[in-house]
Formats: structure tokens, sequence, C-alpha cells
């Protein structure tokens, strides 16, 4: 399945579970399935194998989805597999999650710091994101990588802003190894 064809699978689905009343429910459903595939790699090796035959990946995904997704979903997942598209399901699951948070005008916002920040922080940095990017639902999730040693970096869209201590240090250093300032004698 290239970009392509699970943009336009998305988008279907996208508009019939719209026409259905079922947007969130089946957002919920890609959710599912999007985080299964890739968070099993035994399932993901399955999907993309050409040795395992197809009603067999049909089996094995109807015991994981089909009593926990709505039916839309369900067919959708065994269409992909009946048409031999299964081992990229997961690009789907991707593509309609964007076009999701299009629809919803979502941003994801992703900040990670040396050490857990506090509900007051993250409350007070939602309210300057808003304002600089008015109009839209922030989706933040918060990360803890201890190598920054103090500060933070925000990644918003293709920007990221990194204001963490080692970005810092390693300027600093950049800096001293360059000699550009000095004297050619």
């Amino acid at each position: 399945m290239s970009y392509k064809l699970s943009h336009r699978y998305a988008k279907s689905i996208l508009g019939l579970a719209i026409e259905q009343g079922k947007l969130d429910v089946i957002h919920n459903d890609i959710l599912l399935l999007d985080k299964t595939i890739s968070g099993h790699r035994d399932l993901s090796l399955m999907l993309k194998s050409p040795v395992v035959p197809a009603d067999k990946k049909l089996n094995v995904m109807s015991l994981i989805f089909k009593d926990k997704t709505d039916n839309i979903t369900w067919r959708f997942i065994e269409l992909v597999i009946k048409k031999g598209r299964e081992a990229q399901l997961i690009n789907f699951g991707k593509s309609f999650i964007e076009q999701y948070n299009v629809l919803k005008n979502i941003s994801k916002v992703s900040i990670t710091t040396a050490t857990i920040i506090s509900d007051t922080v993250l409350n007070s940095i939602k309210d300057s994101l808003s304002k600089v990017i008015p109009g839209t639902n922030l989706d933040i999730t918060t990360s803890v990588d201890e190598s920054l040693i103090g500060g933070f970096k925000l990644q918003y869209g293709d920007n990221l802003y990194d204001a963490s201590i080692n970005k810092k240090l390693q300027n600093l250093k950049t800096q001293f190894l360059d000699e550009s300032y000095v004297d050619k004698v």
C-alpha cells in the first residue's frame, strides 16, 4: 500500500465514519490497530510475510480485532487482507490519524525534558502555545531524557526548539573549537 493508496483508504473510511456518525469510534479503533501492529513485532512480521497464507492472517487479525472494533473497521481490515495489502496496515493507520487530526484541527506537540514536569508547568506551556498557535486543539505528549541535563526540547510539526543545557554546551564546544577568530600569521 503506497502512501497514496493508504491516504485514499483513510479518506474513504473517514468519510464513511462521518456519514455514519462514528468518527470518534473509528478513530479509537484505528489507534488500537496502529498501536497493536507497531507494538508487536511478531504480528508485524506475520502481516508482512508472503509465506503465511491470507486466511491464516485473517484468522489472527479476527482473534485480535473483530470483537474489539466497530464493524466498519473490521470490514476494512478484512478487505485489505483479502486484497493482499495487509503488510501496510500500519501505513493506513498513520494516514487516517493525520487526516483525523487535520479534520479536528489537532496539533501534535512533543515536549522532552530532563526531569518530569509538573502539571503547573505543563499548563503554563499549553497557555503559551495556544497564544502562538491560536485556534488549534493541542495534543501534547511529554517525555523525559536525562541526557538533556536541564531545559527542554519542544517539537511542533516540522519545528524543533532546543533549549536544553546539553545543546547549549554543544554550542559552546563548537564555538571554542572554531578557530576563525585566531589570527593566522
